[in-house]
């Protein structure tokens, strides 16, 4: 992981705007998960609802605010990275593994995937509700799709993006926190070194002069 620049910016600077992004992304999330179980909580009718299939979607709903809630400090230790180390930013490192992981699996079951990760269900209801259709025909379905996958490859690239910022904005956090640390700088400086029958010829200096006091 080479170079402290990422665009127009430094790395520290980029991942912490990204931390920034994340964060808010994360908070509105939360919110419209609490919105939607307050909102099931006071319209549904429990007669109706299966026991199991209510506290499977009670399980959902907190591992998706801890999952969030988790997320969200992981952007917060970012910003305080510059003053407290590079441990710092690991745990949002690591998180952009587990998305980046979760977002390919979500393409085998629709499951899988963090809060907020967009999915093709999900998105096709919202499509479907601003259209005003319960069903698309062939061809805007074949549209949908089309357009829901540039936007998901999109999507998998930028989060690439942002774990190379973050991992090398780990690391030049560790080459700064290192005293005496060798950094490469990409000049060299070549010595030309005596042979052996060279350093048997070279005479010892004279001693210096001894010190007398005037």
């Amino acid at each position: 992981m080479s170079g402290t620049r990422s665009l127009c910016c430094h790395v520290t600077t980029a991942t912490s705007s990204f931390a920034i992004l994340y964060l808010i992304g994360n908070l509105l999330e939360l919110g419209d998960i609490i919105r939607k179980a307050s909102w099931e909580k006071t319209h549904s009718i429990s007669y109706h609802d299966i026991k199991s299939a209510r506290c499977d979607h009670i399980f959902d709903i907190s591992t998706n605010i801890l999952m969030l809630v988790l997320m969200s400090i992981s952007c917060v230790f970012v910003l305080f990275s510059q003053r407290k180390g590079p441990m710092f930013v690991l745990p949002f490192v690591m998180l952009m593994f587990v998305d980046l992981g979760v977002s390919f699996l979500s393409l085998f079951n629709g499951a899988w995937g963090l809060p907020g990760t967009p999915k093709y269900k999900d998105v096709l209801q919202v499509t479907k509700y601003y259209k005003g259709v319960d069903r698309l025909d062939e061809e805007d379905l074949g549209h949908f799709t089309m357009g829901y996958t540039v936007f998901f490859i999109f999507n998998v690239l930028l989060k690439v993006y942002v774990l190379q910022v973050s991992m090398r904005c780990f690391y030049a956090l560790m080459e700064e926190r290192a005293p005496g640390m060798h950094v490469d700088t990409g000049h060299t400086v070549t010595v030309k070194l005596p042979s052996y029958d060279e350093a048997l010829t070279v005479k010892n200096e004279e001693a210096p002069p001894s010190y007398e006091e005037p």
